[in-house]
């Protein structure tokens, strides 16, 4: 089965998604999994990148294979905006 989030926002429950661009996207940062991007998120993804980790990693928001200032900026602009789950 297959599913394109990126047409509209309403794809998403509770409209949760950013535009970027001309494609709607998912929100990222939430790198453990608690349903909101906030400090602690920012704090692991600081310690990441302070380590230099690369690969596959939930820290690597942008997905370029490492984490860095970059992934940083997602998470922290995340968080800033209180960004979190929505549930039915």
């Amino acid at each position: 089965m297959l599913y394109n989030f990126t047409t509209a926002q309403a794809q998403a429950f509770g409209d949760n998604l950013k535009l970027k661009g001309t494609k709607w996207v998912i929100y990222g940062g939430d790198v453990n999994q608690d349903g909101a991007v906030d400090a602690t998120d920012v704090q692991t993804i600081d310690n990441d990148a302070a380590n230099f980790e690369s690969g596959y990693v939930p820290t690597d928001l942008n997905g370029d294979g490492f984490v860095d200032g970059s992934d940083f900026t997602i998470g922290d602009n995340n968080a800033s905006n209180f960004v979190g789950k929505i549930t039915p």
